[in-house]
């Protein structure tokens, strides 16, 4: 597995527009293709064996400290390592900064 992550968001009303956020300020970086549905999006590589890069999608917590059993929040599977990686995560890392609601970055 790689590296996982939670966004919890204070006011579950803003999931949805805060994920079409998180997608559109992802960097371009060659080589990746986003593929997105109803509940979230992949970010999809140019490798055969191993075409996901980063999966981001709405899930349901489940004995998550400091969540509520099934209270959304925003799930972030990363693949892969190395820079290309640090950088989409700082990306994400700014959505969250400048972002007027309340979310909060953890890892799972």
């Amino acid at each position: 597995m790689g590296w996982e992550y939670g966004i919890k968001v204070a006011d579950v009303k803003d999931i949805k527009a805060l994920m079409e956020h998180l997608a559109e300020a992802l960097p371009r970086i060659d080589g990746y293709q986003m593929q997105r549905d109803g509940d979230g999006f992949v970010l999809l590589q140019n490798n055969s064996n191993w075409p996901e890069a980063l999966q981001v999608s709405v899930e349901e917590a489940r004995n998550i400290e400091g969540l509520e059993d099934d209270e959304p929040y925003i799930y972030c599977l990363f693949h892969i390592g190395g820079g290309d990686a640090v950088r989409l995560r700082e990306g994400m890392c700014r959505v969250l900064e400048e972002e007027q609601c309340a979310a909060d970055w953890f890892e799972l």
